[in-house]
C-alpha cells in the first residue's frame, strides 16, 4: 500500500514542482519616455495640414523642451553634496536638517523621480502652450485635442509601470 502511495504522489510531486519553476518573474517594467505633446502633435502633420514653416517653428520649441528636461534631470539627479556616501541620500536622520535647520532638502530616490516626472510634465505643459500662435485656429482646436489625448494615454501608462513596479504610494 505505501509503494503504491509513494508512486501516486511522485508524479504530483514532481508536476507541482515543474509547474513552481516554470513561473518566471514578472519583467522589470520598461521605462516610459519623457512626455513630448508638441512631437505627438507633429505626428498627425498630415492631419492639421502643418506646413514647413509651422514644423520648424514646432520643432524649435520642442527643441527648447529637450533642453530644459536635460536640465530638470540634471538638477534632481545631482548628488547629496552632504552626503557621506556619495548615494545621493541624505546622510541626516529624521527629525535633522530641512529647512528649519537651513539645510536645503534633498528628496530620496522615489521623490526625486516623482519629482522629476513633476517638472517634465510641466515643461511639456509651458512648451506646447508656447505653440499656439504658430497655428490656425482650427489647427490649434485640432491640436490641442491631440495632445489631451496624447497626455491621458501617457499618464495611464505611467500609471500601469508605477503598479507594476509595486510603485503606488499616496
Amino acid at each position: 500500500m505505501r509503494g503504491r502511495l509513494r508512486r501516486a504522489t511522485l508524479p504530483a510531486a514532481l508536476l507541482a514542482l515543474g509547474c513552481a519553476q516554470a513561473q518566471k518573474a514578472p519583467p522589470a517594467p520598461a521605462a516610459l519616455p519623457p512626455p513630448d505633446s508638441i512631437a505627438a502633435v507633429l505626428a498627425h502633420r498630415g492631419e492639421l495640414a502643418i506646413d514647413d514653416r509651422q514644423a520648424a517653428a514646432l520643432l524649435a520649441i520642442d527643441q527648447e523642451l529637450q533642453r530644459q528636461d536635460a536640465e530638470a534631470r540634471d538638477r534632481l539627479a545631482a548628488p547629496d553634496p552632504t552626503s557621506k556616501t556619495g548615494s545621493g541620500r541624505p546622510s541626516r536622520r529624521r527629525g535633522q536638517g530641512g529647512a528649519a535647520s537651513g539645510e536645503p532638502f534633498r528628496p530620496e530616490r522615489e521623490d526625486r523621480e516623482e519629482a522629476l516626472a513633476e517638472a517634465v510634465a510641466e515643461n511639456d505643459t509651458r512648451a506646447f502652450l508656447r505653440t499656439e500662435p504658430i497655428f490656425q485656429a482650427e489647427q490649434w482646436r485640432r491640436a490641442r485635442e491631440i495632445a489631451e489625448q496624447y497626455r491621458v494615454g501617457y499618464s495611464d501608462r505611467r500609471e500601469a509601470l508605477k503598479r507594476a513596479a509595486g510603485g503606488t504610494r499616496r
